[in-house]
C-alpha cells in the first residue's frame, strides 16, 4: 500500500511508471487500486508483472489488469493466481498530454491456493 500519487500523461501515448519489485507473500493475491480523481479525458491502467528472483529483465505482466482503463472514481480489483517469486505494479496513464490521475494502491490481500483433493 502506499499514499495516494499523481501520475500526469507526457505524451498523447501515454506515460507509463514501475513500482518496485517487492516479494510474494503467498502464490495468489488480490490487488485494488483506489482512483481518487481524474482530469476528464485521463485513462489509468494498473497491472502486475512478476519474474522470480533468478530472472533478469522487466518480467511478465500477468492477466487480468487490476485495472483495465479506469475512466472512473472508483476502486478497482483482480484477482492474481499463480504468482512468481517477484512482483511490482505498472501504472499506465493515458489521455492528450496534462492528463492526469490520483490514485493509491490498497493493502493486498494475499493467499495460498487450497489442495482439495480426496483425504480419504
Amino acid at each position: 500500500m502506499f499514499e495516494a500519487q499523481l501520475l500526469i500523461s507526457k505524451t498523447t501515448v501515454g506515460t507509463k511508471v514501475y513500482s518496485p519489485w517487492f516479494p510474494r507473500q503467498s502464490d495468489n493475491a488480490t490487488f485494488q487500486v483506489e482512483v481518487v480523481q481524474r482530469s476528464d479525458n485521463a485513462t489509468l491502467k494498473v497491472e502486475a508483472v512478476h519474474k522470480n528472483s533468478e530472472d533478469t529483465g522487466n518480467g511478465t505482466e500477468v492477466t487480468p489488469a487490476i485495472v483495465a482503463a479506469a475512466t472512473a472514481v472508483d476502486i478497482y480489483s483482480a484477482e492474481i493466481t499463480a504468482l512468481k517469486e517477484m512482483v511490482r505494479f505498472k501504472f499506465t496513464v493515458t489521455g492528450t498530454t496534462g492528463e492526469w490521475v490520483l490514485f493509491r494502491m490498497l493493502p493486498t490481500s494475499w493467499y495460498a491456493a487450497v489442495n482439495a483433493g480426496n483425504t480419504s
